[in-house]
């Protein structure tokens, strides 16, 4: 696993790295050292989510500096590595987006997003890690500071799209969604949470490129056959697959954590997650019907 995220790391920084750095005139990455070392540095914090460690700094000093030695001939002493973190941070999103354009277009995709805490409620008043980025927000399990990760995956469990928001903003956020579903097509299947007036669903369906389907509430008005397709009902039931995609990202992948000190640490980190999360080789995934066959699905009218 270590030599295949390196290589993968390795080769996008070959062809990108330097277009990356010529943005970041801010960055002093002409250096051969910095250039050299990202491969390394960005495997390395790759590579700490498939550890059974949930501290970098035990994990650096226990496990990389000892038993990693000699994959790592060049080893920088921890504080050193430290002050490079923030440098990943612009390789590592876009190495995360190349991880996501490389996912299979199937045609049929689950979205649904998750919070991110920054801290425990009771401590909002004293956090200042994230002040300006994280904001309230609710969710399904009540009332939460910091910020919201939306994504959306294919029925292979692999994730197509991500966007990072504050805490504050609804699921059906226009932007959030154009951004995530722009070059998509097919079919998408949401929760609750994604039930939207006619206008927003014109705007999400746009030229027939994507089928929105949200599952409608409890006390909802039932819909005739011809508005709700019975196949995409039964397709709809499958939505819990991205719920244990966000499971592993949290539990396996170590998404969340609330003893960041830096912000853009702390964002790298995350990326970081998404990014081991794509190299797992036991996804979820769902046997579904094609986006092709479901558009061609006539429901049967009741006589």
């Amino acid at each position: 696993m270590l030599t295949e995220i390196y290589y993968e790391v390795d080769e996008f920084n070959k062809k990108h790295l330097g277009k990356i750095a010529a943005y970041a005139a801010t960055i002093d990455w002409h250096s051969k050292r910095h250039l050299g070392c990202m491969s390394e540095i960005m495997t390395i914090l790759i590579y700490y989510h498939y550890s059974h460690y949930k501290n970098f700094k035990h994990y650096y000093l226990e496990y990389v500096s000892k038993e990693l030695k000699k994959d790592f001939p060049t080893l920088v002493s921890y504080d050193r590595f430290i002050w490079y973190i923030p440098m990943a941070f612009l390789p590592m999103f876009c190495f995360h987006l190349h991880r996501c354009k490389s996912s299979i277009r199937t045609g049929i995709y689950f979205i649904d997003s998750t919070k991110i805490e920054a801290c425990h409620p009771k401590r909002v008043h004293q956090h200042k890690v994230f002040k300006g980025l994280a904001d309230w927000g609710k969710t399904s399990t009540g009332w939460f500071y910091g910020i919201k990760i939306h994504l959306i995956i294919n029925n292979l469990g692999q994730v197509v799209q991500t966007c990072f928001t504050t805490g504050s903003c609804s699921d059906t956020n226009i932007a959030t969604l154009f951004y995530l579903l722009k070059d998509l097509s097919g079919w998408v299947f949401g929760d609750k949470g994604y039930l939207m007036n006619e206008a927003k669903m014109a705007f999400v369906e746009y030229d027939n490129e994507v089928d929105f389907f949200a599952k409608p509430r409890n006390n909802a008005k039932k819909k005739s056959a011809k508005d709700t397709p019975l196949e995409a009902q039964k397709m709809a039931k499958k939505r819990p697959l991205i719920e244990t995609v966000i499971g592993i990202q949290k539990m396996v992948m170590d998404l969340e954590h609330t003893r960041h000190r830096n912000p853009i640490n702390a964002f790298t980190h995350s990326l970081a997650a998404m990014c081991a999360y794509s190299f797992y080789q036991r996804k979820p995934k769902v046997s579904i019907a094609s986006p092709l066959e479901l558009r061609q699905y006539c429901p049967p009218i009741a006589a």
